[in-house]
């Protein structure tokens, strides 16, 4: 990192520098939301439906922006377009603070998704720019996301004992500055025009890959990995807050569950640094199976476990088995992405529905038979999950055995 820092211009290090504080506000303030959603639903009077529903338009916003984000950046300049919607984040939780209308909260949870789709696009696109193929720089920035939404948990525990019931409002006020703060930051910054965006919309599009089975295998992992990770990060805290963990620990039930979350991206944190160096020795659909049957194992251990040590266990399972599935699916697909230029749009869009859908349907689940029976539902994701990691270790190893029929 140092070698690859000392390689660029001094206005390009503080570019570098705005990626990382941006990942790290974004990382902080999109897990607070996850963290403060059983308060804000009780201060609201709102229920397990709206909640759900409530995640699903950050979804949504997250989705539709990744096909704007480029033409924005186009109308707009790179940096301009980089600071108004990473903005847009803090004007959202403004909204969270002032109004319980559930029109009105869908709106703003809308506009949080509408910033973090646009600054995963920006961030990764300047980043992979920079490091000129080098993964290390980009490992890092996503390890600044990790390490705010490891600190998420902890922030808004400090907010309840500081706030008391309205510790939920401290901690997005905290989060408002914070995003503030490092959009200041980036008013000062020195970023190029965004040309690959202008090259990319007069280049010629190739649907031929969905007619490759590859694609849609490594879709259909994304869709359940992603089902199962965004209703991770919107439901855990509720789903042990709900009288799941007893307070004999020593612990109250909601401190708890901002433990068990922090643990969550803690063990996520370990696992995307982990995963560099077990990709050396293993082929990425080898990975991809045992990850899938650790998520599935991990999930059952999480929604029948009554106590701390197993909910903290079960935690740390799903985070360190989740934390290498995104990269290793895409590195599972070979050279597919590179030769079909429109297949990662498609391929990111029909995974956000994973994302969008899961949490609404738990929310759903949850409203009529209780948030525990709710968040069950999703170990429907983990079995689908498995099932499409054994397709795709089954299509692999066909291809093993074409390739040595082929040879002899």
């Amino acid at each position: 990192m140092k070698a690859f820092l000392s390689s660029l211009s001094r206005s390009k290090r503080y570019v570098v520098a705005e990626l990382f504080l941006v990942y790290f506000a974004q990382g902080l303030s999109s897990i607070m939301l996850g963290s403060v959603l059983p308060d804000l639903r009780a201060a609201y009077a709102l229920d397990y439906q709206i909640g759900g529903t409530l995640l699903s338009a950050q979804s949504i916003g997250y989705l539709g922006i990744g096909l704007l984000s480029g033409l924005a950046a186009i109308k707009w300049g790179l940096k301009r377009a980089y600071l108004i919607l990473y903005y847009v984040f803090a004007v959202g939780f403004v909204m969270l603070l002032t109004n319980g209308s559930p029109v009105w909260l869908l709106a703003a949870m809308f506009l949080t998704g509408i910033s973090k789709g646009a600054i995963t696009d920006y961030n990764n696109r300047v980043m992979s720019e920079y490091a000129n193929g080098s993964a290390t720089p980009l490992n890092m920035m996503h390890a600044a996301y990790a390490f705010g939404a490891c600190v998420a948990p902890l922030a808004v525990l400090a907010c309840h004992k500081l706030g008391g019931d309205n510790g939920w409002r401290l901690a997005l006020e905290i989060s408002i500055v914070l995003l503030t703060a490092s959009f200041i930051f980036g008013l000062f910054m020195k970023m190029d025009d965004d040309k690959s965006t202008k090259t990319e919309q007069n280049s010629a599009t190739d649907y031929g890959f969905f007619r490759e089975k590859l694609f849609w295998l490594c879709t259909a992992l994304c869709f359940f990995y992603e089902a199962v990770e965004a209703s991770m990060m919107g439901w855990l805290t509720s789903s042990v807050t709900s009288d799941v963990v007893p307070s004999s620990f020593g612990v109250l039930a909601a401190d708890a569950a901002q433990i068990i979350t922090s643990l969550l991206w803690v063990s996520l944190l370990i696992g995307r640094f982990s995963c560099s160096v077990i990709a050396a020795k293993f082929r990425p659909w080898q990975m991809i199976t045992v990850m899938c049957f650790g998520v599935a194992a991990f999930l059952v251990l999480l929604v029948t476990g009554t106590t701390l040590p197993i909910l903290a266990v079960a935690t740390i399972g799903l985070g360190l088995c989740m934390s290498g599935m995104y990269g290793t699916t895409v590195a599972n697909a070979g050279d597919l992405f590179s030769r079909y230029p429109a297949s990662m749009g498609i391929y990111v869009t029909l995974n956000g529905f994973g994302a969008a859908m899961a949490p609404a349907a738990i929310g759903i689940a949850a409203n009529r038979a209780g948030i525990r029976w709710g968040f069950a539902t999703l170990l429907i994701a983990g079995v689908l999950l498995v099932v499409s990691a054994v397709l795709n270790a089954r299509y692999f190893k066909g291809r093993q055995h074409s390739k040595a029929v082929s040879r002899a």
